[in-house]
């Protein structure tokens, strides 16, 4: 069936260059927010293997790299990626090569579809700062003229470089301070999640460390929650949600009261003392961020009655009494995904949903409302990380997302590993 081209929304100079993530030809993840962060314009150009056209501006654009201060990134839109490769390969491109077969992920995004068929070559010049500066269809002559004065009249211009914060985040640890190596829980851990953090330190200049809740196991003892809220200590987190399990725990509030996390239980109300702060406002860089939790009562709905007795609960409308107050919103939500889109659908000023208990992996932030919903698995196998990008009027220009496997060749944490020995001492 043939659609209209009216179908599809056009994109002119002066637009914002619509969001995307992409795997190269490696298969790591490749988003707007990375490509734009070097400072320059980039040069997006989408092309097949089938197009002769394509190849020519692939020579020319070689070219124009040495004269301008320019990215170049191509997206290829066959469907085979081992066709896709041999092509590379074949030509030698120097540049970063994405893949979205068929162009299903890009299509619609950048206007890429004439009725049933895909336009090859399409180029875009994006600033910086994300905005399209140029878009044109095929290639010729005329509009490599076109595409040469357009990166000459930019080649001047001084870009204000966006300032980053990244946000990294876990969920549902359940205790595991190591892995047991075997197939249910293969790699992991706060031994290896620790080194990693250490590993990203230098990366960004400002980072929040963020957890969703449960990070203690169902049933846990004394012996098991000490060296598990040391671990938490150790790793310096900036909020930490508190969970079903965390609170189940007899000693949980003691525990709370030494350390030096800030808790957060902005919506349940306990009758033996109050579990943790209603929110947290920091600032990130020059932006402000304020934390929140929720707790869904339903994540209580299987504890026995003499434990529910002693809770009650706000709604979320509650929690977010006053507005948003800040920069940047994020929720720590203990809660499943449909609840969270609810929630991100109906509060529009909530701009992050960082999401646990059902101990989901999502490998992509799911949009709902104005918000990302974002989800790192269970078990500490897998560190997340949003990076904001914003401009210095501090409106969000953009991000990036990336989930990282806390694999077994990360090393070990010295200090994990004491207390890891410790813990099996005293058992």
């Amino acid at each position: 069936m043939l659609l209209p081209v009216c179908a599809f929304a056009g994109l002119s100079p002066g637009d914002r260059a619509p969001d995307f993530e992409l795997t190269d030809l490696a298969g790591e993840n490749v988003s707007l927010a990375d490509i734009t962060r070097q400072g320059k314009p980039v040069v997006l150009s989408f092309f097949g293997t089938w197009c002769e056209s394509c190849l020519k501006e692939m020579g020319d654009l070689a070219g124009m790299v040495k004269q301008y201060d320019i990215a170049v990134y191509l997206v290829g839109v066959d469907g085979d990626k081992d066709l896709l490769s041999k092509f590379v390969t074949k030509n030698s491109i120097p540049f970063p090569v994405l893949w979205d077969p068929k162009a299903k992920i890009m299509s619609r995004k950048y206007d890429l579809m004439r009725g049933a068929y895909l336009v090859v070559p399409k180029t875009y010049i994006i600033s910086p700062d994300g905005n399209i500066e140029y878009s044109a269809e095929s290639y010729d002559d005329a509009r490599k003229a076109a595409l040469t004065a357009r990166l000459a009249a930019l080649s001047g211009k001084k870009w204000e470089k966006p300032a980053e914060v990244a946000v990294y985040f876990t969920g549902s640890a359940n205790g595991y301070l190591e892995s047991c190596n075997c197939f249910k829980h293969p790699y992991g851990g706060f031994i290896k999640l620790l080194s990693f953090l250490k590993q990203q330190a230098g990366k960004y200049s400002s980072r929040i460390l963020l957890d969703s809740g449960d990070f203690l196991p169902y049933g846990v003892t004394p012996a098991q929650a000490g060296p598990v809220f040391k671990a938490m200590t150790l790793a310096g987190y900036d909020a930490v949600a508190v969970g079903d399990q965390d609170l189940a725990y007899k000693g949980f509030i003691s525990e709370a009261k030494r350390s030096k996390e800030t808790f957060l239980a902005s919506n349940i109300i306990f009758k033996d003392g109050i579990p943790g702060a209603a929110d947290k406002t920091m600032v990130a860089g020059s932006l402000k961020v304020r934390i929140v939790s929720f707790a869904d009562p339903e994540t209580f709905s299987l504890y026995p009655e003499e434990f529910t007795s002693k809770l009650a609960f706000k709604d979320v409308k509650e929690v977010l009494k006053g507005g948003k107050n800040a920069d940047y919103l994020i929720l720590l939500s203990h809660a499943g995904l449909d609840e969270n889109r609810r929630i991100a659908t109906e509060f529009g000023q909530i701009d992050l949903i960082i999401a646990g208990h059902s101990q989901e992996l999502l490998k992509k932030p799911v949009k709902a409302g104005n918000a990302l919903i974002v989800q790192s698995g269970g078990n500490i196998q897998n560190l997340g990380r949003v990076v904001l990008r914003f401009d210095s009027k501090k409106k969000m220009l953009g991000y990036s997302h990336d989930v990282f496997p806390l694999t077994n060749d990360i090393p070990d944490f010295p200090q994990i590993a004491a207390l890891l020995r410790d813990s099996k001492n005293i058992k």
